[in-house]
């Protein structure tokens, strides 16, 4: 029974395993998973809701209506004393008379409404509302971008790491033929101990080659799930294999105005903050209102008796002097435009040279690819020389081990290259859509 029990607990734990683990055949693939899971992208979805928020707040702060409702209940301990001339009650010219007026206990309630007619900076500030949400868009789309770009790179990383591992194991196993053969003519006495020597060293070479690629493999994976929020206890997998390249066709690159645009509209806004600043000058009117119940006893009472009703309906001007906050926050504005304008500037500068960029690093990555696919096929031709020459006894092991290491560097830098040109293909199809 315990048996079945651990089997049971055995499967278990192994489907819990294969769920856990995301394996990726392609970068589309990893980036449609990485926009699910990425807390930037969700947390740049809420600053977009909070910016449509804000712009219901200022729509409704256009008319800005204040109410406000009171009640009060007064106790008068000791009413107040009022001088008044003594001739309303007979006296002599020039005699004054103490009285006191109203009584002990007084409620009140009172209604206000105050609704602007006229507020010019009310509705620049719901301009200026508009115009974050679409910076929120805007910068929702360039981060997401960037981030694309970012996983992209860390993706063919791993792809060319598992491309250089796959050829470095291949190297090994070629290191150790070369090191059997160094040991049989060692035995046969047709070669010396140092060709055994500098044949095992290469070995051992090779073999810390393949775990350092392995710890770049990690470091990778984990710079992945950085990027991407993928937590630590979910494994990724890339499967994604160096593809051999054909003839490419040269993809156009598009202008990405992403950055143009965010920037753009962050100058627009900073106009718009210019032109509401002046407006914090300008007059509001309102419409007010105003109802109030008194009510006035001699006895503790707070509700009963005769009410007094009093209410009033009219217009408020309001015209605002200029103040150190208000001329400190004009300045500030139009030195944040003047520096916006300069940003703008700057990105479209910047989106420029980034289309060349990518048009020059696909140029690159082609060349490399077809000089260094010329250079294997010689390098090949020049190790297999050596080694038969090695064979034969004509020539020293150092020769074959310079052509071996040289073929393997070439084979490196030409897997290196056939991964460049995937991941700027990669980022140049970014650069167009995401747009």
């Amino acid at each position: 029974m315990k048996k079945i029990f651990l089997i049971i607990f055995l499967i278990i734990s192994e489907l819990a395993n294969i769920q856990a683990q995301q394996k990726f055949e392609n970068l589309e693939s990893l980036l449609a998973y990485a926009d699910t899971k990425s807390i930037s992208i969700k947390a740049n979805d809420i600053r977009l809701l909070q910016a449509k928020k804000t712009l219901l707040a200022s729509k409704l702060a256009i008319a800005d209506p204040m109410v406000n409702v009171s009640a009060t209940f007064t106790d008068n301990t000791r009413l107040p004393v009022n001088i008044i001339p003594g001739e309303l009650f007979g006296g002599k010219p020039g005699e004054f008379r103490e009285v006191q007026f109203g009584v002990q206990y007084n409620t009140n309630s009172t209604q206000n409404i105050d609704i602007k007619l006229l507020n010019l900076e009310g509705w620049k500030n719901y301009k200026l509302a508009e115009i974050n949400i679409q910076i929120s868009e805007s910068d929702n789309k360039l981060n997401r971008k960037n981030l694309h770009d970012n996983i992209a790179s860390a993706y063919y990383n791993i792809v060319q790491l598992n491309t250089q591992l796959e050829s470095t194991k291949q190297n090994l196993s070629v290191a150790d033929s070369l090191l059997a053969l160094a040991q049989r003519k060692y035995k046969q006495g047709i070669a010396k101990q140092q060709d055994v020597n500098d044949s095992k060293v290469n070995s051992l070479i090779i073999k810390e080659n393949i775990h350092q690629i392995e710890f770049l493999v990690k470091q990778n994976y984990i710079t992945l799930k950085i990027l991407s929020d993928i937590p630590e206890s979910e494994n990724i997998e890339i499967l994604e294999k160096n593809s051999p390249i054909s003839d490419v066709q040269r993809p156009a690159v598009e202008l990405n105005n992403l950055l143009i645009e965010s920037n753009r509209l962050r100058e627009l806004s900073a106009f718009t903050t210019i032109q509401k600043t002046k407006k914090a000058f300008a007059p509001t009117a309102s419409l007010i209102f105003n109802n109030a119940f008194n009510l006035y006893n001699n006895d503790f009472s707070i509700l009963s008796g005769k009410w007094i009703t009093s209410n009033y309906i009219g217009l408020r001007v309001n015209l605002p002097l200029p103040n150190a906050n208000t001329l400190s926050n004009k300045f500030k504005a139009q030195y944040d435009y003047d520096l916006a304008r300069k940003n703008s500037e700057q990105a479209q500068i910047k989106a420029d040279l980034t289309t060349r960029q990518l048009e020059t690093d696909w140029e690159k990555a082609i060349s490399q690819t077809k000089n260094y696919t010329e250079i294997v096929e010689i390098q090949k031709e020049t190790y297999t020389k050596n080694r038969n020459l090695y064979n034969e006894g004509l020539i020293s092991i150092d020769r074959v081990l310079n052509s071996f290491n040289a073929l393997t560097n070439a084979i490196y830098s030409l897997n290196s290259s056939k991964v460049s040109i995937s991941l700027v293909q990669a980022k140049i199809d970014i650069n167009n859509k995401m747009r």
